[in-house]
């Protein structure tokens, strides 16, 4: 949601030409990372432009679509600016055939999801904001040790200290995953919460219940940044910045009735403290159509695992200790140069030093280099490619968006990074644009980002993860197509276990306007899933394939009444068979704003 600066002068109309023509050579310096993922917050007021479309409909199609909810026009601030604050509740009903996700014995119950939450948005001179949160209190009927309360949150916010100079990005994230990967590679980390989840076209994640998640399975997943920066623009001789990150990232399986921040005093819990420093330079108009860029980037992580932990795919006990530290320092720079308008190529080349203890005693200090080029025709449409050295290993990465017709949207990337579990988690949270509705989206693409963490188990210790995302979005009159299709894998990097587990996703969902105060909408996932490293036991289902079907339809009773009903089907299909099961999910639910 980080925008630009909104008193900054507009360019004249003599000028506009000029700085479209530069617009690529400058997505390239700042917005590209040699490879892998940025770990510094990627959109900053100086490039938030650069965000892809496709994000958000075009004026026509919000006409066409725009109900009571705003979920397809989106939740968003006045126009004109200011604030926009709507608290709200929801409450559902949940008849299951299977509460404990289980072979057999199979156990029906009747559960009750009681949800206060709000969305804020707001657009001033000095802050941009979308933030939406709903605790969810879960009570089960039969099966009250399965009581819980989560917490489902989406928030990004850029606020100007001082124009032209001082600024501040905050970032939060939380939701909840299965903790031996989704079924249907379906989670709920980064989904929208609230009405806005309930007439998504994709499987719905309040409390997690789109997955029949009980506190036996699911892990509470959370993220917070904050992220003060300077940034000088020096006219034509070029940009400089100086950046301070803190984050804290941590997932906690439910062992205890209430999920982080509260405490469950249970095992398995992990907590990443996270402290970056990064400066970076880029040259301007002086050299023409030519761009260099310096960045050094220095991060320092402090990783606590709770006692008793075991790793949930080889069942064996968690590699790390208590503590564990790592550090990284990369210095790199980048040349651009923009061969034709709308065509560059770019290289780059420095030194990384990585060093992780408590985890295998990994180190990586060596030459990084990176070759590729960047080919956006026109401003809908944008590709980037590279090759290179970064994180101890050779990798390719790739990141695309294309306007196929002006209803339909496409999107793809891929890329590999080294770092724990929650440090990814992190990573994707620093590339996070929002939606009108509340999700958040690759600032790069405009397509998913959490796939990898909800789709895979959860594990401690330091992996390559590799991730490929290809999508789709088609809008017309009356109806919205998705399509996404999603590769993981992560692979153990030194240390004491070097086990490979993937997941492979595809999913496709309709939502469909009857009336302008009804929708219905569908969606259907299928994944097949690849963690059979260590013995396959209660802890580790093994090869198995999973997916999730749901349909629902949504009625506005009034300006701030909604009502929906919500029928789900999940099956998975597991080499261990007390992982091998099927559920019916019934859900009845009401939102009430005030």
């Amino acid at each position: 949601m980080t925008a630009a600066e909104p008193h900054s002068p507009r360019p004249s109309a003599r000028r506009s030409g000029r700085i479209r023509s530069r617009a690529i050579v400058l997505a390239a310096a700042l917005l590209l990372p040699a490879s892998g993922a940025i770990a510094f917050p990627l959109l900053d007021a100086s490039d938030a432009d650069q965000t892809p479309p496709g994000t958000e409909l075009a004026p026509s199609d919000v006409s066409d679509l725009q109900h009571q909810l705003q979920l397809v026009n989106g939740f968003a601030p006045p126009l004109g600016g200011g604030w926009t604050f709507v608290p709200r509740i929801d409450l559902q009903e949940e008849l299951t055939d299977n509460v404990l996700q289980l072979h057999s014995p199979r156990r029906t119950d009747l559960v009750s999801y009681f949800s206060p939450g709000f969305s804020l948005a707001g657009d001033l001179p000095r802050i941009q904001l979308s933030f939406d949160f709903a605790p969810t209190l879960a009570l089960y009927g039969r099966t009250g040790d399965l009581n819980s309360l989560t917490e489902q949150m989406n928030g990004l916010a850029s606020i100007t200290l001082v124009p032209d100079l001082a600024y501040v990005d905050v970032r939060a994230i939380a939701g909840v995953q299965n903790q031996f990967g989704g079924i249907g590679g379906v989670g709920g980390v980064g989904a929208p919460s609230g009405s806005a989840a309930a007439a998504q076209a994709t499987i719905p994640t309040l409390a997690g219940n789109s997955q029949g998640l009980t506190r036996n399975t699911e892990v509470q997943t959370s993220s917070f940044g904050i992220s003060p920066y300077l940034l000088r623009h020096l006219g034509d001789w070029g940009n400089a910045k100086l950046g301070y990150s803190f984050n804290v990232t941590e997932s906690d399986p439910l062992t205890g009735f209430a999920a982080s921040p509260f405490p469950t005093g249970g095992a398995n819990a992990q907590t990443l403290v996270s402290n970056e420093e990064i400066a970076h330079f880029d040259t301007g108009d002086y050299l023409a159509s030519l761009q260099d860029s310096f960045d050094i980037d220095l991060r320092q992580d402090q990783t606590t695992a709770g006692a008793g932990s075991t790793d949930f795919v080889t069942g064996l006990p968690e590699q790390a200790t208590q503590n564990s530290s790592s550090t990284r320092a990369i210095f790199n720079d980048k040349l651009t140069y923009q061969v034709f308008r709308g065509f560059s190529v770019f290289a780059s080349g420095g030194h990384e030093d990585i060093v992780y203890t408590g985890l295998g005693q990994q180190s990586v200090h060596d030459l990084i280099w990176s070759l590729g080029a960047t080919f956006a025709p026109n401003p809908d449409s944008s590709l980037t490619l590279s090759y290179g050295h970064l994180d101890g290993f050779n990798s390719f990465s790739a990141d695309a968006y294309y306007a196929l017709t002006q209803r339909t949207r496409v999107f793809a990337s891929y890329g590999s990074t080294l770092g724990t579990q929650l440090e990814y988690v992190q990573n994707q949270l620093n590339l996070a644009t929002a939606t009108p509705n509340g999700a958040l989206v690759n600032g790069q693409t405009g397509g998913s980002l959490f796939g990898t963490t909800n789709a895979l188990a959860v594990r401690d210790g330091v992996f390559r993860t590799s991730t490929l995302t290809l999508g789709s979005q088609t809008t017309l009159n009356r109806d919205i197509i998705s399509i996404s299709f999603l590769l993981a894998k992560q692979q153990g990097f030194g240390g004491a276990f070097t086990s490979t587990t993937q997941s492979k996703t595809a999913a496709i969902s309709w939502l469909h306007q009857m009336r302008p105060d009804m929708t219905v909408s569908a969606a259907f996932s299928y994944a097949i899933q690849d963690q059979s490293a260590g013995a396959i036991s209660a802890f580790n289902p093994g090869n198995n394939t999973s997916f999730a079907a749901t349909l629902a339809w949504s009625w506005q009773i009034s300006a701030t009444l909604s009502a929906n009903v919500r029928y789900t089907f999940l099956q998975r299909s597991a080499d261990v068979t007390e992982f091998d099961f099927y559920q019916n999910i019934l859900l009845l639910g009401i939102t009430k704003r005030f």
